[in-house]
């Protein structure tokens, strides 16, 4: 069972294959367009399924997204959730 089926929290990255009316994104040589992401530079949980841990999204000069808390690959995240809230 996936992770998002099971806790609420966390937040399914969904992968769209390009279609023609994405002609902005297709003229970049882009393959999809990818919803459901935190804003950029927030570190959040990751997980892609397997392994959890915390990183950030963010986007390189040539619109490609990727992990700059790790230099990962953003295809090898299934989810995401926001850190919670520190003890007190």
């Amino acid at each position: 069972m996936k992770a998002y089926d099971k806790i609420p929290e966390w937040k399914e990255i969904i992968f769209k294959e390009l279609t023609p009316e994405d002609e902005e994104h297709i003229k970049h040589n882009w393959m999809y367009i990818i919803e459901n992401l935190p804003e950029y530079n927030e570190d959040v949980i990751v997980t892609d399924g397997i392994d959890v841990w915390i990183d950030a999204f963010d986007e390189a000069i040539s619109g490609e997204v990727y992990l700059s808390g790790t230099g990962g690959n953003v295809d090898e995240v299934t989810a995401w959730m926001p850190l919670p809230i520190p003890y007190k």
